[in-house]
């Protein structure tokens, strides 16, 4: 079995690229950001890391960028894989009653043509989408939000309110299967 360190809990889109790349029989390391991430590798906490290297929308994802730029690493495998951003709240939660969108910054950044169209809600930087989308469900606040996958949504108990949010349906971000 492979143990492989992904910056983000269960439900994010590197598990979900880690699951792509590696398999079911895969060890997952969740680490809260992407230094804890490259750490795990460099230390052999983890045996591989799988890390977001580019975006369709917003380009070179910066936060691995700057680990791959400092270290050196093996890229083992990449793989492009379709982003789905939904924007998820509690199970009371309406549209209307949102004052707070939380999510990792890239997500945030993927998403500004939906969130600008509101205006008025306040965009919080979450470590990781699906972690966004766990607090949430955990806080139980109807009018606090999260951007993040389906799959984290159902994960966390959290409800869908608006689909296909990304400012281009046709979002990928392309991910690196790392190593020493």
């Amino acid at each position: 079995m492979s143990t492989v360190a992904i910056q983000g809990v269960r439900g994010s889109y590197s598990e979900e690229a880690s699951l792509a790349l590696l398999g079911g029989e895969t060890s997952i390391v969740e680490c809260v950001d992407f230094a804890e991430t490259f750490n795990a590798v460099s230390t052999r906490l983890a045996e591989y890391a799988v890390v977001p290297v580019a975006n369709k929308i917003v380009g070179e994802i910066e936060g691995s960028m700057e680990h791959l730029r400092g270290d050196v690493f093996r890229v083992y495998e990449r793989l492009p894989l379709k982003v789905k951003h939904v924007l998820v709240g509690t199970t009371d939660a309406e549209i209307d009653s949102i004052k707070t969108v939380r999510s990792h910054i890239e997500a945030l950044k993927q998403c500004q043509n939906f969130l600008r169209a509101d205006g008025h809600w306040t965009q919080v930087v979450g470590s990781d989408t699906a972690s966004s989308i766990r607090r949430i469900a955990q806080e139980g606040k109807p009018e606090n939000a999260a951007i993040g996958s389906r799959r984290a949504a159902e994960i966390y108990g959290a409800k869908i309110i608006a689909e296909n949010i990304a400012d281009d349906h046709d979002n990928w971000t392309t991910f690196w299967l790392i190593g020493n």
